[in-house]
Parts: C-alpha cells; sequence; structure tokens
C-alpha cells in the first residue's frame, strides 16, 4: 500500500473540480452532469518539499448506470492501493441513501477517512449540514472546492496525516496523447501499456469521456499518457457532455508533446480519421500513426490497407506507421521504442552550421526560382528558440519565396535530420547574418 489518496464519493459532488484544485491543474473534465469521470485520473499535490500522490475515482453511480459494476471496480481498485480517502458528500443535495451505502463501503477497509462535505456555498436551511454526522466519520471538513473555501485548511490537515515523497529534481516527463475516432481502441492501448485494466472498456463508442493522465515510464523514459474522448464527426448530434469531452481533447492536443494517432483497421480510412490528422498537422505536433485491430483483418486485407495507408503517408511528415493489435499485444514493443526515440529528437538542438550545411545542400540540388532576373538568396539556418523543431531561413526577397519551394525545403530537412513523425515548421527572415 502506498502512501496515496483516492477522492471517493457519487457522482456530481465535487470530486473532479476538488482534484484540480489540489493538483493545480485541468485534468479532469468539470462539468455540471452526472458520470463525467468514469476512469481513474492522477496527479500529485506538492505540500513544501513533498508530494502527494491523489487518484480521482470516477463517480459512483446509481446500481441502473450501464458503466456501474465497471466503474465500481475501478474505484475500488483506487481505494484499496490508498492509504487515505477523502470521503466527498454535497451539501447542496444533502445526505442520501447513497452517501450511506458508500459510506459502509469504505467503513469496511481499513483506512483513514477524511469526509469533505462539498458545495458548502450551496447549502440549503432544509438540509443541514449536521445530518452528515449521521455517518460517523470522526475526520469532518467543511469545504467548497469552487471558491476554495476550506482547502488551505484540507491541505494543513494532510500534511499532518500522511507522508508524502520527497520531491527531487524534476524530471521530464513527454506529454503522449492517444487520439482516434470513438471506439478505436485508445483505451484497450493504455490498459496494455500499463500492463494492468486501468481504463473502463466498452464496444460502445464514447465510453470515455475525460482526457486522463496516467504516469509511465519505458526504458528511462517518463511519459504522461493521456487516454482522450474520441472525436465525432461534426455533423454528427453529439451530447452537451460530448461537446465538452471532445473540447477536451483538443485541448489535450495543443499541450501534448507526441500524439499517437490510432486507426480502426476494421473500419478502414475514413474522412473523420483525414480531419483529425489534419488538427493533429494543424497544431505542429509530433505523431505516431497507430493502425489498431489488425488481429480482425486477413493477409489480403492487411495488404489493401498497407495500399491505402501509401497514399495516407504522403501527409503525414514521414511519421511512422505501426500496424498494431492493442489487445492482442501485436508490435506493442515497436509502438514504445518508437515513441523513445522520438522522445529523444523531439527537442533536440542543432548547430546553426549543420543547419546552413544542410540548406546549401537542398540549394544544390534544386536552385530557388529567379524573381526580376534575380535568383532568391537563401544565405544560412538557424534553429529558434521553440517549444517546437522551427527552422528560420535568412536571406534576400525570401518574402517572394513560391509556398513549393518552402515546402520542399521542410521535406529535405526532415530527410536530412532523419526527422520521423516530428514536423518542422519553417520561418523565413531577410535579417542580417548574425554571426558575421
Amino acid at each position: 500500500m502506498k502512501n496515496s489518496i483516492a477522492i471517493v464519493g457519487r457522482t456530481n459532488v465535487g470530486k473532479s473540480l476538488l482534484f484540480n484544485k489540489l493538483t493545480r491543474a485541468r485534468k479532469s473534465l468539470v462539468i455540471d452532469y452526472h458520470g463525467v469521470t468514469r476512469d481513474i485520473n492522477s496527479g500529485y499535490l506538492l505540500l513544501g518539499n513533498r508530494s502527494l500522490y491523489i487518484e480521482d475515482t470516477g463517480g459512483i453511480p446509481e446500481k441502473n448506470d450501464k458503466f456501474s459494476s465497471q466503474i465500481l471496480e475501478k474505484a475500488s481498485q483506487s481505494i484499496t492501493k490508498a492509504r487515505l480517502i477523502l470521503f466527498v458528500v454535497s451539501a447542496a443535495d444533502g445526505l442520501t441513501l447513497q452517501d450511506h451505502e458508500i459510506c459502509k463501503m469504505l467503513r469496511k477497509l481499513d483506512r483513514e477517512i477524511i469526509l469533505l462535505i462539498n458545495k458548502t456555498d450551496l447549502s440549503k436551511k432544509s438540509q443541514p449540514v449536521s445530518d452528515f454526522y449521521k455517518l460517523g466519520i470522526k475526520d469532518v471538513l467543511l469545504i467548497s472546492a469552487k471558491n476554495n473555501t476550506g482547502l488551505s485548511e484540507l491541505k494543513d490537515k494532510l500534511s499532518l496525516t500522511i507522508t508524502g515523497e520527497e520531491i527531487v529534481e524534476k524530471d521530464i516527463f513527454r506529454r503522449v496523447s492517444i487520439i482516434g475516432k470513438p471506439n478505436a481502441g485508445k483505451s484497450t492501448l493504455i490498459n496494455t501499456l500499463l500492463k494492468e485494466d486501468r481504463m473502463i472498456i466498452s464496444s460502445e463508442a464514447g465510453t470515455t469521456l475525460d482526457a486522463i493522465e496516467i504516469p509511465f515510464m519505458f526504458k528511462n523514459n517518463n511519459f504522461l499518457l493521456y487516454d482522450t474522448a474520441g472525436i465525432t464527426r461534426k455533423s454528427k448530434t453529439i451530447s452537451i457532455v460530448q461537446k465538452f469531452s471532445i473540447n477536451s481533447t483538443l485541448n489535450t492536443i495543443k499541450t501534448t508533446d507526441i500524439c499517437v494517432f490510432m486507426i480502426d483497421a476494421d473500419a478502414g480510412i475514413t474522412k473523420q480519421d483525414k480531419t483529425i490528422l489534419n488538427i493533429i498537422r494543424k497544431s505542429n505536433k509530433a505523431f505516431i500513426l497507430a493502425i489498431n485491430k489488425i488481429d480482425k483483418k486477413s493477409k489480403e486485407e492487411i495488404l489493401e490497407l498497407k495500399k491505402d495507408l501509401k497514399y495516407f503517408s504522403n501527409i503525414t511528415d514521414n511519421a511512422a506507421i505501426i500496424m498494431i493489435s492493442a489487445i492482442n499485444k501485436d508490435n506493442i514493443k515497436k509502438l514504445l521504442y518508437t515513441l523513445s526515440n522520438i522522445s529523444y529528437s523531439i527537442y533536440k538542438r542543432y548547430k546553426s552550421s549543420q543547419l546552413t550545411d544542410i540548406l546549401n545542400e537542398a540549394l544544390v540540388d534544386h536552385p530557388p526560382p529567379m524573381i526580376n532576373n534575380r535568383r532568391i538568396k537563401l544565405k544560412f539556418a538557424q534553429q529558434a528558440k521553440s517549444d517546437s523543431l522551427s527552422i528560420i531561413i535568412h536571406g534576400n526577397q525570401t518574402d517572394k519565396l513560391p509556398s513549393s519551394y518552402e515546402k520542399y525545403l521542410k521535406n529535405y530537412f526532415i530527410d536530412k535530420l532523419d526527422l520521423v513523425g516530428i514536423p518542422i515548421k519553417i520561418t523565413l527572415s531577410t535579417q542580417k547574418n548574425p554571426f558575421d
């Protein structure tokens, strides 16, 4: 049993908002709607020079909920591993029969419990807070996660109750988002990578609603995996929860380092897949194409799929294309090694002399066009200081350089630098050489 904390309670009592406030990150989707969090989200609460590991469990639903047994199983796994339980109830709703049932379940475990009466800013006179003391839990705090009321007192209590891990020099974590259409196998892949049933799996599309963050290590590389909600077609009628989920996925892409773009081999390459790829490319993110469910395809069908992928690969920035079966673990090691290689290369710094040599080679192989009887001159290249690989090319009349030639230079650098799935942004400048 590790020194960790599990946040537990029924749906819509404010667990995810509390988790976000404690970890100082918007990791859990917060919306006034029941059952949004179904999987386990995790993060760290920093207390001085120590950190406490926290898991935000799925809201325990009514028994007639179609995911109730799976959500309860995941929550139980988190609870049994935890040292301390934060049992969250809602002052706005008052004490419910389900709160009593959850409390009975928690009491069977040998765990310390703190009862957090949330939404005290919304409590009504007809639903007195004193009712919650009938649960018989000794440690009780009144809070409002929305207004930050009582959170300082909660942190003080946690620092006295549980010993956290000492913070050492911060490791670099590469953020990896698993992206794709609903039911492409994203959650199954997460479970396979973690070697545990962490995510809820269902044949029903749209099971994952939130962008779940999970720490993961492979070959001394630290990753934060994000299992995201599937991106549906714009024309399709979607609920307000799905709309929030898709926006959460789009925001995750913007803040990620590497995308693993999953395509359902059973469905083939669709227009929606191309739309998702364009979203990733416009965000200028490194990515891998993982073609999932190849276990369902015959050899002939896989050959046909590879033909389609050959055309598709023309717009993938030389991305690695890996045929996998997440459920059967086929080619998962290959996927992981590719991920590690990209992680190593993604923020590599290149000398200006090396980039300029590559530029000169490109100019010899294919000179820039003539403008008004004068050839455009490209003099030197240097890497910009940015989160993505951006190369600034200096010269004369660069504003007149055709976009087709910019694309040629981009592909030339990708080829010479041996970049796999790592996009390059080319910026043209008429600035003088600072090294002269």
